[in-house]
């Protein structure tokens, strides 16, 4: 059958699947929570309180920040010198991203809770920013595990990779090229050793 190293990463491929289609679920989740938020500050607003065009204002940040990849795409498409200061500019919003949105959209949420002014929509919009500030966290954890798995420690005794097992290059040639490889005389190599190395 399987070895229990191949279920781990079958586990583990699986897993990691399953929280790259998360990204795209967050997308839609995050405008369709704006949509509600919007809802519910003209609601509000309809009702003669003035607080409704916060939560308006609120739920247009939202939506902004849920669709600040479509505007990365579009100004990538666009702006073809990236030393444009106009990407200078935009390193400033995306500096707002995964746990920075999650902090941001809890206390966002915690103003629909202190303060629904008798709506029940307002409880809501309240829980899916909650729930949209959670699957940031998980995102964020996703990140970092990604990250840490980058740097991967291999064990004293096993070789890591093709490219890391010689410290010198002259381990890999030995004495089979005794000529110096200077762009001045590099013309005198022999094409047999330029196909061994």
């Amino acid at each position: 059958m399987y070895s229990t190293k191949e279920m781990n990463d079958y586990k583990y491929s699986k897993t990691a699947s399953m929280l790259g289609k998360l990204v795209h679920v967050i997308r839609i989740f995050g405008v369709f929570t704006a949509i509600v938020m919007f809802g519910v500050g003209v609601d509000i607003t309809i009702h003669h309180h003035e607080f409704g065009l916060y939560i308006m204002l609120m739920a247009l940040l939202v939506f902004f920040l849920e669709i600040t990849w479509a505007i990365t795409l579009f100004l990538n498409v666009c702006i073809k010198n990236e030393f444009n200061p106009i990407f200078n500019c935009w390193e400033i919003v995306l500096w707002l991203r995964l746990w920075k949105k999650s902090l941001l959209y809890t206390v966002f949420s915690l103003v629909f809770f202190l303060w629904p002014h008798g709506l029940w929509l307002s409880n809501i919009a309240g829980a899916l920013l909650l729930w949209l500030s959670f699957l940031y966290i998980v995102i964020t954890f996703k990140d970092f595990v990604h990250k840490r798995s980058d740097f991967a420690i291999v064990p004293k005794g096993q070789a890591s990779t093709s490219y890391d097992q010689y410290d010198d290059i002259t381990d890999l040639l030995g004495d089979s090229i005794h000529v110096s490889l200077s762009a001045d005389n590099l013309s005198e190599l022999d094409q047999d050793g330029i196909l061994e190395l």
